[in-house]
């Protein structure tokens, strides 16, 4: 097949190759076809650079993977990971060989302590189990508000569209604007659209979380990932209480299975925040999708423990898992001395701490 595997640090000269490689799967309008979103992506992530896993043929590029920096913090002590993502192969190469290759190309990365991967399908569960012998740590939630009922049901095919509609919405979004006013008044928190200054930032984002592991989190990191997207355009919101500086929370509105759905891609803060502020911003957010004519609010992250778990909250519900379409299993293989337990009651991750949404 004269294929030859390189691994190197992406780089400006990488991005029109990728782009060309994605444009032959996915069209020119995805998000990962445009070479602005790729350069934000693999050049200028603050965490870190790139480093991808290459195949070309004839000096083409017809496979990559790519392992996108992603720093966690235990005991305040660093950890960067390998986040391996954008793994793609042309439809012309596929196969055993070219898989083989990229597997032996993956074994041979260095500068991570250890490598992590959020598989969305069977089809990428299967790679890491069977081709790379990862071990699965545990799968992540999802929880669901249907926030125009109708719609989703009219989705699914089990309502035909009339006037049978608002009769199912109304009540509902009803109810979701009693919660929101009953949470509103539970608690002190603030919530404000207004960006903090950094330093104001970095204190809180300081915070030490002790036995748990978090992705690390800094106001360049936030900066990068919510506000100097090309392609992706995020709300983020700032919690505090007596003045004071104690959370952030992020949405995004994005086309899901042909829904109009909201994600709420981020949600972190000091640990001392309590559980009532998440489950203001969380409501107060859900409630103005639904006035905005969303029809559907969706978390998938670690809802175990932490802010994900204070945010999923009434009329957010958790899926059970044999009703999934498909399950995101986090693997993970230590490159380094293993540094700490990744485990479901330790380990927080959320969308923000993926490439996706």
């Amino acid at each position: 097949m004269d294929l030859e595997l390189r691994i190197e640090r992406v780089g400006e000269e990488h991005i029109e190759p990728y782009a060309r490689l994605s444009r032959v799967e996915y069209g020119d309008q995805a998000a990962v076809s445009q070479v602005n979103h790729l350069r934000w992506k693999f050049i200028e992530n603050p965490q870190g650079p790139s480093v991808g896993i290459h195949l070309y043929k004839h000096g083409e590029l017809v496979a990559r993977m790519v392992a996108l920096t992603r720093q966690f913090v235990h005991r305040q002590k660093r950890y960067k990971a390998a986040h391996i993502v954008d793994f793609l192969v042309h439809p012309n190469e596929r196969g055993m060989a070219s898989l083989l290759q990229l597997v032996i190309g993956l074994k041979q990365l260095s500068g991570f302590d250890f490598l992590l991967i959020m598989a969305p399908n069977a089809a990428g569960a299967a790679v890491w189990e069977k081709f790379v012998k990862m071990h699965g740590y545990f799968d992540l939630d999802v929880a669901v508000a249907p926030l125009r009922p109708a719609a989703v049901l009219q989705t699914s095919g089990k309502l035909r569209s009339g006037p049978l509609a608002p009769i199912v919405d109304w009540p509902w979004r009803l109810f979701i604007a009693a919660a929101t006013w009953l949470g509103s008044r539970s608690g002190n928190a603030l919530i404000e659209t207004e960006w903090p200054e950094t330093s104001e930032l970095e204190q809180m984002l300081s915070a030490d979380w002790g036995d748990r592991v978090i992705g690390l989190r800094s106001a360049a990191f936030l900066q990068w990932r919510y506000r100097r997207s090309p392609v992706f355009r995020y709300k983020v919101f700032f919690i505090r209480e007596k003045g004071i500086l104690r959370g952030y929370f992020v949405t995004r509105r994005a086309v899901y299975d042909g829904m109009d759905c909201l994600f709420i891609v981020d949600a972190f803060g000091r640990p001392e925040l309590r559980a009532d502020a998440w489950r203001t911003a969380s409501l107060s957010n859900i409630s103005q999708a639904s006035r905005d004519g969303a029809e559907m609010a969706i978390i998938l992250g670690n809802t175990g423990w932490g802010p994900l778990c204070a945010s999923r909250t009434v009329p957010l519900f958790a899926v059970p898992p044999r009703y999934l379409p498909r399950k995101t299993t986090v693997y993970a293989q230590w490159i380094t001395p293993q540094g700490f337990e990744i485990c479901r009651d330790n380990f927080y991750l959320a969308l923000g701490d993926s490439d996706v949404i």
